[in-house]
């Protein structure tokens, strides 16, 4: 019988790369429950049972899931780098980029709908030719180059979490998770919300002003959260590798943009173009 029958076996030895997210010291082959360079507990890393509340959307509810989960990925981001110690099933990981690009989308096209539907004064035959014109026009550009957008902006970070360094099922892992990170883009109604109200005041006024502010700066920040958690992400992957965090939080920044830049202006003018060609046609 053990002199110490109170003393814990040894845990199962990490097999994988896994860095301590205190010091980012190597725990592979580790079978303790702290790290043995800054003692910081690693029990939740060895927890088996996944803490994303979106996987467990059955016994939670899908909607109450993936709020969690938004909260989850927004204001517990060590918690959520943590996930890269268990498997992440990429096809939730999907499951829920698409619901947060679909949250993302229904505002916009909530805000779309009230311009439609907005009582004009008295507008004769013309401006409503003009105004159907106008708005099939601001439909196809503002709906499908945003839904493109977003699909694209959605996409792109994972393609920062492939290399050479990383075992396939560690990078299969970073990517379901960077998948999860976008959650924050679920919250463009505030932004939105902001915009559609200024625009009925013109922003002509000091509360229309302070309105197109706030959006752009709640638009700014759901962008900076989610650009926090891939940097956070990348540098748990990857501490040893200081330099692919910096690169993430350089470039990536400015492929949003760009996608940005191209995607919704070039269905515009694609369509505009169309609809020219159409229109000497007939």
């Amino acid at each position: 019988m053990s002199d110490h029958p109170t003393d814990k076996p040894p845990a199962p030895a990490i097999a994988v790369d896994l860095f301590c997210p205190s010091c980012a010291y190597n725990l592979r082959g580790l079978t303790g429950s702290r790290c043995p360079e800054c003692g910081e507990s690693i029990d939740d890393l060895r927890n088996p049972v996944s803490r994303i509340p979106w996987v467990h959307r059955k016994q939670l509810g899908w909607w109450r899931a993936y709020w969690k989960t938004v909260y989850f990925v927004m204001f517990k981001q060590k918690h959520f780098a943590n996930e890269m110690a268990r498997p992440v099933s990429y096809r939730d990981a999907q499951g829920f980029r698409w619901v947060t690009i679909g949250f993302a989308y229904i505002p916009v096209f909530l805000a779309n709908l009230l311009v439609i539907v907005w009582p004009m004064p008295s507008p004769n035959m013309d401006d409503i030719m003009y105004t159907t014109l106008t708005t099939v026009w601001a439909i196809v550009s503002l709906h499908v180059g945003f839904a493109l957008f977003l699909a694209a902006a959605a996409g792109v970070p994972s393609y920062f979490f492939q290399h050479r360094a990383i075992p396939i099922g560690q990078q299969n892992r970073a990517i379901a998770l960077a998948y999860y990170a976008c959650g924050p883009l679920s919250l463009t109604l505030f932004p939105v919300a902001f915009w559609s109200i200024g625009m009925q005041m013109d922003f002509n006024n000091r509360l229309g002003l302070l309105l197109g502010l706030l959006t752009f700066l709640t638009a700014l920040g759901l962008f900076v959260v989610w650009w926090l958690d891939l940097i956070h992400l990348v540098r748990r992957l990857l501490p040893e590798h200081p330099g692919r965090a910096t690169i993430l939080g350089v470039v990536l920044p400015g492929l949003w943009l760009t996608l940005g830049c191209v995607l919704i202006p070039g269905v515009l003018l694609l369509v505009g173009g169309v609809v020219l060609v159409f229109d000497t046609l007939i």
